[in-house]
């Protein structure tokens, strides 16, 4: 039963309202919101303000709320204040093999809906159980799905596999059964080690393969448990127990009930017997009553406040007797307020449904105003309010934004990207639909012929949309847009949209990562794509609640007169090897209306106009083209052509198309592509220049969706200046236009994937026609960007064999002259990685494929400060479980321990987090090197996994989470250099790298210093080279000498004896042992600095001398504000460098001002031996 806090809205309305403004107004403030907080832009954040509430009110209500520990990931802290409250136990689960309770991150495994996740059983007789408590399935059968690994001598007497249930946990009946005197399931070829822990053993075993469904008894279960008995048997890994049709009906998520619940105990006087639980009420705030909704309430335990939820003043004891709903009168004040808990009743537990704290002051959102839609369009992009379906509490919503960026922006859930903050908040609570609603009045009448529409750019997952309880349409897939249009539904005065937002199918269970191990990656919510499918968890992103669903995209209210211009296209013919360009504009049309219209369509490229008339059958929807042959203003242009980063400007013009006042623009690139070999060896031309891809992954934007143009811009204009020419959109997950006009202004091409995760991590999508409507809108709207180079069905496999051939068909009826290839690993292209570090540097030389090679990476720790913005700082070290939460696991893709090792063989063992970060940074640098520079063997191009992430992670990445560049940042922009020099550790050539820098005759040189920097030898050649080739200039020394263990190998190309590139590799008698290096004296470094400001852009240029005579190892610049905090972005144009005795280096710095917080640019130096 539930009941709702009617009365706090009533008392709320009536009350007399003090607002004190404690954030900055938007008009006026020149400064982002903060490092790592997202949107930066103050004017592209929509969210609310909050103010300080001076009513009488519930403090409490739709606050963060925090606890020492929960029973799942359903019944989490957040639930004591959303307001909804309930006098029934929630649901849970105990899944237990052989009565020992498993973890809660691998309870779910049987019935995830992950056909690749399991439990294992060991032994000839077992058994795994389930305990549902508060909750029941309903089943007649068991899908039973696992492998069974045995002795075949001892295996002679079958199986048998027998379902019983219970009432109480106690006494047990058979419901179903199944057993033969034959070995269970078909035999296979594979072996397995006879130990379930281990990989590699001595003793391998055969295995059986068993696929069945078990018929049941027909009933509703609360306990049930499966016995597997088979002599022989090491063990099972049980891949499926499903109890009903999907694994909705078994996952607690599915059933909501709103309270906090914490782990039993197993005995009174346990240490985990002491729980707390506190709710942030945001600013200083008078505390006068607390009310408590329990469900299993404490024998002892006390209310405490505190202002920094350290320290913490006892406020009153609870009474030794209370009753469930407790009203406490108190006095106190204090920002946070504590429930400490610390005896628990015969249930072993505590359950608190909702925690009231009433008081004044406290922080409290903004409501929604009225929109007034003037002119021809307007952003509905503020004043929404959002509510839980089934509940009656709206709060202020962020549009475009996530429902869970909503509830983070109003303060009602923690941080969700530091320590393990997602887990506070409840699985269960964002596993519903959610309704949506604003207001808006006509500021002016519509003329006769004038329609007006609500646009949709993107909701997840679903919607239907209403206007003034009418509706008018419905969204299907995350990713498609939605027009509808509204103007006979439109009333005077206000007018309602009202948006539901529908929930996933398949969200799946959590995947909670821990010092060894991410967890499985991806998961059961493939079958809802089109989705945010990342959102379910991988290994470089976790688990969010409500998987990003929400209006994520831009919501706008336009007009137009029947007719609707939109996703223009623009296609290129170079007369080659002139550059004369023909040119084919086209622009989709669609009437709106039921009457045939004939009206004249004009467009523009540059100061090219061209015209033609059209005409549309009622409701016709088609492209329309301006074919050259029937325009020759297009024919044989002189025109600045678009070219990859690297290979010349991105030059954009200014295009678009209107007709009948309707009028589209948007920024055309002049570029030809053309595709080779795509099914054998993939090579891509463009304007007829062989095109080198050299990028990156990235597998999200950001976590919580809160990217806008600013974040796109920074993220982008890093990737130019690393040298960089393409990024990869992996599985679809970006759908923002900032992003891939980011792409356009920067010379980015984009390789471009569906929304199909390879096979292992997640299942086909169930709604093909729903996944095909998604995919050729997302084709129209990106068709436009001239960044668009490829287009992938899927990750790691292939589509299906019906989506194969209609993306295939679609990429090339709606973008011509685009190439599309079906895998993103196999036929043209090659990947899997790896993702660890390898045991040698040479491993990448000697392993290339000769192909365009999708994925490589290795886990790149960010800085001290970053890796402490993240971690909660008795996480720091020693390094465990809350590295691992973070993405830093010992096992799984990122194999930290390979990490450990290569810093072991490097350095030796660190002692603290400052010496591990700072060691790690020198095997970033040079491991990152060594995989774009062994590529340069055959050109192909490769894509690192990964350039970009999406949230605070300490591994595949080369700027982090808040914007600040890691050392393989400037490894990886000298190795991508057009014109480049390096040394090949497999071959021993130094070997001169031209991708795209022209014809050119160089000098070369190769100095070999040692450990004090000074230079023993030194190498020198003339060499002529052109684009598109690698050459082995010299072979590099050998150095015998026994006296050297380290030394530095620096190369240099000139040309009229200036550098045009440097490259410095420390060189070692044993391979990665720079532990000599240690025997350094510690030195120092003299630096001028000199900073001027014009306008938003700061420059800085930094001269930096050695004049000791120590060599001065991995100089890191770090620009600070005067308040002692880091400036980010910013772009150096080096870092972490060698700098020799005597030798100086200036680097140029760059920054906006609006990033500068106001403060005046501090320069700090750091360094290996600094």
């Amino acid at each position: 039963m539930k009941t709702r806090n009617h009365h706090i809205l009533t008392i709320i309305a009536i009350a007399v309202i003090l607002f004190t403004s404690i954030q900055s107004t938007i008009a006026g403030n020149p400064y982002t919101r903060g490092i790592g907080k997202y949107p930066g832009k103050v004017e592209e954040y929509k969210g609310p303000q909050l103010f300080r509430d001076s009513s009488y009110h519930n403090l409490a209500l739709m606050h963060t709320a925090m606890a020492s520990s929960s029973e799942s990931y359903d019944l989490t802290a957040q639930l004591v204040t959303d307001g909804i409250k309930t006098t029934d136990m929630p649901s849970s689960i105990d899944v237990s093999i052989n009565d020992s309770l498993l973890s809660l991150r691998d309870q779910a495994k049987t019935f995830d809906g992950n056909i690749h996740s399991y439990n294992t059983l060991t032994g000839e007789k077992t058994l795994i159980q389930y305990d549902w408590r508060n909750m029941s399935v309903h089943t007649d059968k068991l899908k039973f799905n696992a492998i069974a690994i045995y002795h075949p001598e001892k295996a002679t007497k079958g199986f048998a596999i027998r379902v019983l249930a219970s009432d109480d946990g106690k006494q047990w009946r058979q419901i179903g059964k199944v057993s033969s005197a034959s070995l269970p399931g078909t035999a296979t070829e594979q072996k397995l080690s006879s130990d379930p822990n281990k990989f590699e053993a001595k003793l391998l075993l055969p295995l059986r393969e068993v696929d069945m469904t078990i018929p049941l008894v027909q009933g509703h279960y609360r306990l049930l448990r499966v016995e597997l008995e088979m002599q022989g048997c090491a063990y099972w890994r049980i891949f499926e127990n499903l109890f009903t049709d999907d694994e909705t009906g078994m996952i607690p998520s599915y059933q909501f009930g709103s309270a906090w619940v914490s782990p039993r105990v197993a005995r009174f006087g346990d240490k985990a017997e002491t729980q707390w639980i506190y709710v942030d009420l945001g600013d200083k705030a008078e505390v006068q009553k607390i009310v408590l909704h329990w469900l299993q309430r404490p024998q002892e335990g006390k209310v405490q406040v505190s202002d920094d939820a350290k320290n913490w003043t006892d406020l009153l004891n609870l009474p030794a007797k209370g009753s469930l709903n407790e009203v406490l009168d108190c006095r106190g004040r204090g920002r946070y307020v504590r429930l400490l808990m610390t005896r628990v009743n015969q249930s072993r537990q505590y359950a608190l449904s909702e925690l009231e704290v009433w008081g004044r002051n406290g922080l409290t959102a903004q409501k929604a105003q009225v929109t007034k839609f003037t002119g021809n369009r307007v952003e509905l992009d503020r004043n929404w309010e959002l509510c839980r379906k089934g509940s009656d509490h709206w709060i202020s919503a962020t549009v475009p934004g996530t429902v869970l960026a909503s509830y983070l922006n109003i303060g009602a859930v923690p941080d969700n990207t530091y320590s393990n903050n997602m887990r506070q908040i409840s699985e269960s609570y964002f596993n519903s639909n959610f309704y949506y609603r604003t207001r808006f009045t006509l500021g002016r009448k519509l003329d006769k012929q004038e329609h007006i529409y609500i646009n949709l750019n993107g909701i997840n997952w679903r919607s239907i949309v209403k206007i003034n309880g009418k509706t008018v349409g419905r969204t299907d897939g995350a990713f498609i847009r939605g027009r509808f249009d509204i103007t006979k539904m439109l009333a005077k005065g206000e007018n309602e949209i009202f948006i539901e937002v529908v929930k996933n199918e398949h969200i799946g269970p959590v995947k909670e990562k821990n010092e060894f191990s991410t967890d499985l990656n991806g998961g059961v919510l493939g079958k809802d794509n089109p989705s945010f499918h990342a959102s379910i968890g991988w290994d470089w992103i976790t688990s969010t609640p409500g998987r990003d669903m929400g209006i994520w995209n831009h919501v706008f209210l336009s007009t137009d007169k029947g007719i609707h211009v939109s996703d223009p296209l623009l296609t290129t013919t170079l007369q080659l090897p002139d550059t004369l360009a023909t040119l084919q504009p086209t622009v989709n049309l669609k009437n709106e209306t039921g009457k045939k219209i004939t009206r004249e369509l004009t467009g523009w490229v540059g100061d090219i106009y061209f015209k033609k008339t059209v005409t549309l059958a009622p409701y016709e929807q088609k492209d329309a083209s301006f074919l050259p042959q029937e325009t020759p203003v297009l024919c044989n242009r002189t025109m600045r052509l678009w070219w990859p980063n690297g290979y010349g400007e991105p030059y954009l013009y200014d295009a678009g198309f209107a007709i009948d006042g309707d009028t589209v623009r948007y920024k055309a690139g002049i570029r030809q592509m053309e595709y080779r070999d795509l099914d054998t060896d993939v090579k891509l031309y463009i304007n007829g220049k062989r095109f080198v891809p050299l990028g990156g992954n990235w597998g999200f934007s950001e976590i919580n969706l809160n990217y806008r143009k600013r974040e796109y811009d920074v993220a982008l204009k890093y990737h130019r200046d690393m040298n960089m020419t393409m990024v990869r959109n992996w599985v679809g997950q970006i759908g923002d236009k900032e992003f891939f006009e980011a792409c356009d202004r920067y010379g980015i091409m984009v390789w471009q994937d569906f929304w199909l995760a390879n096979p292992w991590d997640g299942p086909n999508p169930t709604h093909e026609d729903m996944f095909m409507a998604n995919a050729d809108d997302v084709i129209r709207k990106i068709r436009q960007h001239p960044s668009i180079a490829i287009y992938c069905g899927r990750n790691e496999g292939f589509p299906p064999q019906t989506l194969d051939a209609l993306l295939a068909k679609s990429t090339k009826a709606l973008h011509p002259q685009s190439g599309y290839i079906p895998s993103s690993a196999d036929k043209g292209v090659s990947g899997h990685g790896p993702y660890r570090i390898m045991p040698s540097d040479t491993w990448y030389y000697n392993r290339q494929s000769g192909k365009l090679h999708s994925e490589r990476g290795i886990p790149n720790v960010p800085s001290f400060e970053s890796m402490s913005r993240m971690l909660a700082p008795e996480d720091m070290w020693p390094i465990g479980k809350g590295w691992g939460q973070h993405d830093f696991t010992m096992k799984g893709a990122p194999d930290a321990v390979t990490f450990l090792e290569r810093m072991d063989t490097m350095f030796g063992k660190a002692s603290n987090a400052r010496q591990f970060i700072k060691w790690s940074q020198w095997i970033n640098y040079d491991s990152h090197r060594s995989i774009y520079e062994s590529e340069h063997k055959y050109r192909k191009g490769l894509l690192i996994w990964m350039t970009h992430p999406c949230w605070p992670s300490a591994i595949w990445q080369t700027y982090d989470y808040y914007f600040e560049p890691t050392s393989a940042y400037f490894s990886i922009k000298k190795a991508c250099e057009p014109l480049h020099i390096q040394f090949n550790p497999l071959t021993k050539d130094i070997e001169l790298v031209n991708i795209a820098g022209g014809k050119h005759t160089l000098s070369a040189t190769a100095e070999y210093l040692d450990i004090s920097g000074k230079v023993f030898a030194k190498d020198e050649i003339e060499v002529n080279t052109n684009d598109d080739e690698t050459q082995q200039i010299m072979k590099v020394r050998p150095v015998a000498s026994d006296s050297i263990d380290v030394w530095f190998l620096r190369l240099r190309l000139l040309e009229s004896n200036k550098v045009v590139s440097e490259n410095t590799y420390v060189e070692s008698k044993q391979e990665n042992n720079f532990k000599a290096l240690h025997t350094m004296s510690h030195t120092s470094v003299d630096y001028t600095s000199d900073f001027s400001k014009n306008g938003n852009e700061w420059m800085g240029k930094i001269v930096i001398t050695n004049n000791s005579s120590v060599p001065a190892l991995m100089v890191r610049l770090n620009l600070k504000g005067n308040d002692g905090e880091q400036i980010l972005p910013v772009i150096y144009s080096d870092n972490y460098f060698h700098l020799m005795p005597s030798e100086s280096k200036t680097i140029t710095i760059k920054w906006n001002n609006e990033d500068s917080r106001g403060c005046k640019p501090v320069m700090e130096v750091s360094g290996f031996n600094l």
